[in-house]
């Protein structure tokens, strides 16, 4: 039993230590390997797992996702205008 409390434990804590990582890798952030090095030398200090989850979070930089709406915007603005002069 303490062996089970104790491997869910460690799953846990590293579920936690790597959240800044695991949140830029679902924003697919393309700074994530970065991101993922940072927080693997220097998350195990409070201010550098801070650090790692505020950049995780920022909004400064390119999502893909993002880029890939506009680019679907584009081509949907391009299709309504092609449409429009016909």
């Amino acid at each position: 039993m303490h062996l089970l409390i104790t491997c869910a434990l460690i799953v846990l804590a590293t579920v936690v230590y790597f959240a800044p990582t695991m949140i830029a890798l679902r924003r697919m952030k393309q700074e994530a390997a970065r991101l993922l090095l940072f927080n693997l030398f220097l998350g195990w200090t409070l201010t550098g797992w801070f650090g790692a989850l505020s950049y995780a979070t920022r909004s400064r930089g390119t999502d893909v996702r993002t880029a890939e709406n506009a680019a679907r915007e584009r081509r949907w603005m391009r299709q309504q205008r092609s449409r429009s002069h016909e």
